[in-house]
């Protein structure tokens, strides 16, 4: 029986320093393989052998990937990446990202079973990442932007009081911390200043 695949992945800043950002949702992880704005080293996906990287990692499935599936992924991909961009923002989901993602939900998924197993293919792991996303975009409360001024980064926020509030306590969260602790410091000793 194949696992539940789990979210989060490791990114890599500008400045070099590597960090571990969970989305919250399947679909986000996967449009975060190069589908929304950032750096070209937030581009992962450069030819067929990469998504079939993917499909091994996430769903431990060997799913040979040519060049249509290759497309079928990027276009997925890139209407997730949209949608979560204008939800988190407040605005209208776009009707031509939402019309993709339905399509590829819509389709044929990989059903759990006990005993026989349905082979995984890129269409069906496409169907179960489409089937996340209108799960995932159907919290619109939830889906979020960092509150750090410097980054931009969404998920969805899948704590139990929905209070989430930074990509990543590792690193925005972290810093955020840090300012504080600096501001309180300076307003408790002004003269070292």
């Amino acid at each position: 029986m194949m696992s539940t695949p789990t979210t989060g992945q490791w990114l890599d800043a500008p400045d070099g320093r590597r960090w571990w950002f969970d989305s919250g949702a399947l679909a986000f992880d996967f449009a975060y393989t190069g589908g929304f704005e950032g750096p070209p080293e937030w581009e992962h996906w450069h030819g067929p052998a990469d998504v079939e990287r993917w499909w091994r990692e996430r769903f431990e499935a060997a799913v040979p990937v040519d060049g249509t599936a290759y497309r079928d992924a990027r276009e997925l991909r890139d209407a997730i990446a949209r949608a979560v961009m204008a939800v988190a923002r407040d605005l209208p989901l776009p009707d031509e990202a939402a019309a993709v993602i339905d399509r590829y939900a819509a389709m044929p998924d990989l059903p759990p079973q006990l005993g026989a197993r349905v082979e995984p293919t890129s269409d069906r792991l496409l169907a179960v990442i489409g089937r996340d996303a209108v799960t995932s975009l159907g919290r619109p409360d939830r889906v979020r932007i960092c509150a750090a001024d410097d980054c931009a980064l969404m998920y969805l926020d899948t704590s139990r009081a929905g209070s989430r509030t930074w990509c990543s306590m590792r690193r925005c969260g972290n810093r955020h911390k840090i300012r504080r602790l600096r501001e309180r410091r300076a307003a408790a000793n002004p003269e070292e200043n």
